[in-house]
């Protein structure tokens, strides 16, 4: 199996929570699971370490990073400069071959949320907004898109079963897509702040039950104001 491709495989199991924020990725099962050399394993968590995804403690090995909720506030605020600063200087309307294929992934990503395969679900949202920021031309800020979305994988399926939630989703993503067809910038813009996650709150309430943190009722919540 291919590095990356192994990194792929534990990034999925980070995500939806075979391996939990906080936790320690033991190498005789993973080898085990994935079949594969201890090389090839530590090479994965070299690369996923890379992509802000685990860490390498002295003496105690490798772990997924369990960020705070207000470290996930702060990146989501980070995403939103980036994501919005993309689409403000993205040509619009875009070319039609890429308009199409967002269509057909997006056909993809509604039938995998029809069927609960929530794998498939996360990788075609990938897929999907890959390809949406590339049509920007500067691909310095499109490389910093995707490094700051991974960074927030460890809560991508906090709500992948909140049929409400996954619907708003999808009206979204089509909105996007009318968005690139058209010729207006800013209600591209508008269309990629709205589209910013609210996974963060969810986040913040588990953390906090996890931790034994109080959540006072009308607590401060970054992610709340920018809905």
């Amino acid at each position: 199996m291919h590095i990356e491709e192994l990194a792929r495989k534990i990034e999925q199991d980070i995500v939806f929570g075979v391996y939990q924020p906080g936790s320690r990725l033991i190498e005789e099962p993973m080898t085990k699971r994935f079949a594969v050399s201890r090389h090839a394993l530590r090479a994965a968590f070299l690369h996923l370490g890379h992509q802000g995804l685990v860490r390498h403690i002295p003496n105690r090995g490798v772990e997924v990073i369990e960020p705070t909720p207000d470290e996930i506030d702060d990146l989501y605020e980070v995403r939103q400069i980036l994501e919005t600063s993309a689409a403000g200087i993205t040509p619009l309307p875009v070319a039609s071959a890429i308009s199409r294929a967002l269509d057909d992934i997006q056909d993809r990503h509604e039938h995998a949320i029809a069927t609960a395969d929530f794998r498939a679900v996360f990788a075609l949202n990938m897929q999907f907004h890959q390809l949406q920021f590339s049509t920007c031309p500067n691909q310095k800020l499109v490389a910093a898109i995707e490094e700051f979305a991974r960074k927030v994988h460890v809560i991508r399926a906090v709500k992948y079963g909140d049929t409400p939630y996954m619907q708003t989703v999808t009206r979204q993503h089509r909105d996007i897509i009318a968005a690139l067809r058209g010729t207006d910038n800013d209600a591209y813009v508008a269309r990629v702040i709205s589209h910013l996650p609210a996974s963060s709150k969810a986040y913040r309430i588990a953390y906090n039950i996890k931790h034994g943190e109080a959540s006072p009722e009308g607590q401060y919540d970054k992610t709340e104001a920018q809905q």
